[in-house]
């Protein structure tokens, strides 16, 4: 069932031939997913993103077995990946559980932070997965001259989010100009490692989800999401696990702004506009972020 070019059948028949039933719609931001039944068991089936690259399915495929493979519970792919009906799909491992309880939300921002350190810890031992394809590092973006040009070109019909924009580039590529960032190591990060892509059972880790963001970064770029320019205690839980060094804190904040800034410059060159989440949190500030806790003027 891996080879793909075997199984380009209509969807209808893939299920009647291998007894796939459909049990619920679980949804997805990009990609598509289903609750099924397979062989008498609960099993996820996935339809990626019809833009989504051959490189960036195998990517994250040969990254979640390699993750699976030093014992964490994530989903490795069972079947697939295979093309059928002009999508690529992709059978996976139901992981049962629940997300983490926020009712104390500072626990459980402390408590995912000590767990991303000690997952980083595993990340760390990976070798031969490199960079995810169009994904790069902050120092790639900050100082990418696409970026000023965007901004220059958008200028007079969006002067407000432009010079918001420009204010926190400008700062970022000043407070990272010293931390010789390029010669900095990496490790494979999550991207996303939030309340709602762990699972629980029984007070035990159970589930990593969606490695849609996975990609090789500074360690730290996986507090982009995960504490989002103000959940400090994320960052506070990891570094009791994992200490930071001196750059590294300092480098927290720019290069949360240059992920933030570089969507939107996506936006700017697809002649789209999001609904202002963007800049909200770019002008979000918390005590973490220290000297660049200085409010936008």
């Amino acid at each position: 069932m891996s080879d793909r070019a075997d199984l380009a059948l209509p969807l209808d028949r893939l299920f009647e031939q291998f007894h796939i039933k459909v049990a619920s719609p679980l949804g997805g931001r990009l990609n598509q997913h289903w609750l099924v039944n397979f062989k008498n068991d609960h099993l996820v089936l996935r339809r990626w993103y019809k833009e989504t690259h051959l490189e960036e399915i195998d990517y994250e495929v040969n990254l979640l077995k390699s993750i699976a493979e030093l014992g964490w519970p994530v989903a490795a792919v069972m079947e697939g990946p295979f093309e059928m009906d002009g999508y690529i799909w992709g059978l996976f491992p139901y992981l049962y559980g629940e997300p983490p309880s926020v009712d104390n939300r500072a626990a459980e921002q402390r408590e995912r932070g000590r767990l991303m350190a000690q997952f980083h810890s595993d990340l760390g031992k990976l070798s031969g997965i490199g960079q995810r394809k169009d994904w790069r590092r902050c120092e790639e973006i900050l100082f990418d001259s696409e970026l000023d040009r965007l901004l220059s070109r958008n200028e007079k019909q969006r002067p407000e989010e432009i010079r918001i924009l420009w204010w926190h580039l400008e700062r970022a590529r000043r407070r990272v100009e010293e931390l010789r960032l390029h010669s900095r190591p990496g490790i494979v990060i999550h991207g996303d490692f939030t309340p709602w892509n762990l699972r629980f059972q029984d007070g035990k880790l159970s589930g990593i989800l969606d490695f849609e963001l996975a990609h090789w970064d500074h360690r730290v770029g996986d507090f982009a999401l995960s504490w989002r320019g103000k959940y400090d205690e994320v960052i506070y839980g990891y570094d009791e696990v994992s200490p930071l060094e001196l750059e590294e804190w300092e480098l927290i904040t720019p290069m949360w702004w240059a992920g933030l800034i570089e969507n939107a410059c996506r936006h700017l060159k697809e002649g789209t506009w999001d609904d202002g989440w963007i800049v909200r949190k770019l002008l979000e500030r918390s005590p973490l972020m220290g000297q660049d806790a200085v409010p936008f003027r």
